[in-house]
C-alpha cells in the first residue's frame, strides 16, 4: 500500500495561484526615497520576527504529542513514540532563528535584521533615534504578525486539526521566504548597488557584538530552501509516524489548508507592504 505524503506537487495549485512576490517586488521597487525603503524594510522585518517564536511554539508542541507519532517497527513499544524526531525536523529552522551557525558569536536572525535596518538608517545619514519616527508600521503588518502567531498556535493548546494545519503553514512560510529574499536581493543589487556594498562592508554594534549590515538578507537567499527541505520532511514523518483516530487522507489535507492559510497571510501582508 502506498504510503500518503505531501509533494511539491500537492503544493503547485496554491504557488500558481499566488501573487504576494509580486507586491513584494513592486514594494522595494518602488521605495525610491530613503525613508521609503526604510519604512518597506522596516514592516518586513517586523513580519518577519513572528516566525521564530511561533516556529519555536509549534515543534514543542509536536515534540509533546508522544502517543500521536509512532514506531510500528520499533519492537520495544515504550521507546517507539517519535514525536521529537517529527519535531527536529521543524526546529531544525527555529535553530538558525534564535542562533546562526555561520556566526562566530550568538546571532539570533531577529539580531541581526536589527542590524540591517539600523546600518540602513546609518547609511542614508539619518541619527538612530530618528528611525522610530520614519519607520511607519501599518495595521496590516501587525495583523499579519497576529495570524502568523495564530497560524502557528501561539497561546494556545492545539488539537490534532491545529497542529497538522500548523505544519503545512510552516511549509508555506519557507517555500514562499525562499522567494522573498531572492527578490529582495535581486532588487537592491540592480536599483542600488551602491548600497548593498556599504552593507555589505558596515558592522552594527548590538549588545557589544558586531554585526554585517547585509548578512541577514543574505544568508536568507540560501538557507530558506535548506529550511523548506526539512519542513517538507517534517510533514511525511508526521504523517507516517501518525497513529491517531482519523484517516490520514484528512490529516494531508488539514496540512494543505494550513499551506493555504499561509499562503493568504502572506499575500494580504505583501498588498499593504507599499502602501503609504
Amino acid at each position: 500500500m502506498a504510503r500518503t505524503e505531501i509533494g511539491r506537487p500537492d503544493l503547485v495549485p496554491t504557488l500558481e495561484a499566488h501573487r504576494g512576490n509580486d507586491d513584494l517586488k513592486a514594494a522595494f521597487e518602488g521605495a525610491v526615497e530613503p525613508a521609503r525603503l526604510l519604512t518597506v524594510l522596516g514592516r518586513y522585518v517586523q513580519f518577519n520576527s513572528a516566525f521564530g517564536p511561533g516556529l519555536a511554539n509549534l515543534a514543542g508542541e509536536i515534540a509533546a504529542r508522544q502517543g500521536l507519532f509512532v514506531d510500528a517497527d520499533e519492537p520495544v513499544r515504550l521507546l517507539a513514540d517519535r514525536a521529537s524526531e517529527v519535531a527536529a525536523d521543524f526546529f531544525y529552522a527555529a535553530v538558525d532563528e534564535f542562533d546562526d551557525r555561520a556566526t562566530p558569536w550568538r546571532d539570533t536572525h531577529r539580531t541581526l535584521a536589527q542590524a540591517t535596518i539600523k546600518g540602513l538608517g546609518q547609511h542614508f545619514g539619518y541619527p538612530l533615534a530618528a528611525l522610530d519616527g520614519i519607520i511607519s508600521i501599518n495595521d496590516e503588518t501587525r495583523g499579519a504578525m497576529a495570524r502568523v502567531f495564530d497560524g502557528y498556535g501561539v497561546g494556545a493548546r492545539l488539537e490534532e486539526r491545529a497542529l497538522f494545519e500548523g505544519m503545512g503553514f510552516h511549509v508555506g512560510s519557507e517555500i514562499l521566504a525562499d522567494r522573498e529574499f531572492v527578490i529582495i536581493d535581486e532588487v537592491l543589487r540592480r536599483d542600488r548597488p551602491e548600497l548593498v556594498r556599504a552593507l555589505e562592508g558596515m558592522q552594527v554594534e548590538i549588545l557589544g557584538a558586531r554585526h554585517n549590515a547585509y548578512y541577514w538578507i543574505r544568508i536568507h537567499t540560501g538557507v530558506e530552501a535548506e529550511h523548506f527541505d526539512a519542513a517538507l520532511k517534517g510533514v511525511n514523518r508526521a504523517l507516517g509516524f501518525y497513529t491517531g483516530t482519523n484517516e490520514i487522507e484528512q490529516v494531508k489535507a488539514w496540512m494543505l489548508g494550513g499551506f493555504e492559510r499561509f499562503a493568504r497571510v502572506q499575500s494580504g501582508f505583501m498588498a499593504a507592504l507599499g502602501e503609504s
